[in-house]
């Protein structure tokens, strides 16, 4: 990453002639090409002097490339190609000579960018004749401390900041996928317009009622807790973990499940509509309505009952007494 923000840092005059970027994440691979046209094509030349290629959409992507590259500029120093593949530089396609006579015999006024979905293979002639033009990098996505630093920065851009609580939570989540993170973290700032600083509460209060809510499993399992039916609900507990979703956030989602519940079922007996209680509650009126129809199950007291037990694991898990899973399941058979 830190390779890719030195090119863009360059003048223009300092830019190689051929760019190679090699990534198994397509999401750096679009940033970056975006990243590099925004800096170093300006808008007046990009209908002339701008050419993007993709192999899957290019009958002979050789043949193409080298006329592009050898098309002269109009009314400019140099004519831009953006170009992606999967298969050259990987050692899918072994017909490479075309492209190796390109490279050794480069025209002056062409400054190129191949974006390569996959691992480079340092064994090709390819990969050699284009190291000795210009410049072969492999990016992979983030990991660890780097990803702290882009999800911070990426909060930054939007005008705001996260806790650190949160960060190490979208990454549970998400790991180092960054074209899910990017979107996610678009989506936090726009329902968080109006706050500057971003706290795991308002991670769990958004991205976990969409990951979770967009089915019945934590509904499921809400019902086998106040049905006394422990058996069910640590299957559906374990269903859930299988699934991929992280215990703080199914704790967060349940406890926000259970409060809403509790809610509905207050102004329902004061004769409230589902859109009635939806607007009151600033919810949606998909879990209004499922709340609404779930709410004549269980009294009060059990809701209440369960929310102490909920915010016992909470306790455990942020003390550090039992593991996340282990506390939410104590929870759960209690």
């Amino acid at each position: 990453m830190d390779a890719l923000a030195g090119i863009l840092k360059k003048s223009m005059q300092e830019l190689k002639p051929l760019y190679i970027i090699a990534s198994e994440d397509r999401y750096i691979l679009s940033d970056f090409k975006d990243k590099f046209v925004d800096k170093f094509v300006d808008d007046a030349s990009r209908d002339f002097n701008l050419s993007y290629l993709e192999e899957d959409e290019t009958e002979d992507f050789p043949v193409f490339l080298k006329n592009q590259a050898n098309t002269p500029p109009i009314f400019a120093d140099r004519r831009f190609i953006i170009a992606r593949t999967a298969s050259y530089f990987t050692g899918k396609e072994k017909k490479e000579e075309l492209l190796i006579s390109l490279f050794n015999n480069f025209p002056e006024t062409t400054i190129m960018l191949i974006l390569v979905d996959g691992k480079i293979d340092q064994r090709l002639k390819l990969v050699d004749a284009a190291k000795k033009t210009g410049e072969v990098l492999t990016v992979s996505a983030p990991r660890f401390a780097e990803l702290d630093k882009w999800i911070l920065n990426e909060f930054k851009k939007r005008g705001k900041d996260i806790e650190f609580e949160g960060v190490k939570f979208l990454e549970q989540i998400f790991s180092n996928n960054l074209q899910r993170l990017e979107s996610e973290i678009e989506k936090i700032a726009l329902y968080k317009v109006d706050k500057q600083k971003i706290s795991l509460a308002d991670l769990l209060a958004i991205i976990s009622k969409d990951k979770l809510l967009e089915d019945s499993l934590v509904f499921n399992l809400t019902d086998a807790l106040l049905q006394g039916n422990k058996a069910a609900a640590v299957r559906e507990l374990k269903q859930m973990l299988d699934g991929g979703a992280i215990p703080l956030a199914i704790l967060g989602t349940l406890s926000w499940q259970l409060r809403l519940l509790l809610s509905v079922k207050v102004l329902k007996k004061q004769g409230k509509s589902v859109t009635e209680i939806a607007r009151i509650l600033k919810s949606h009126q998909y879990p209004a309505k499922k709340c609404y129809q779930y709410s004549d199950k269980f009294t009060e007291e059990e809701l209440l009952g369960l929310l102490e037990n909920l915010l016992e694991a909470n306790y455990n898990i942020v003390t550090g007494r039992y593991n996340p899973e282990l506390a939410l399941e104590m929870a759960i058979i209690a």
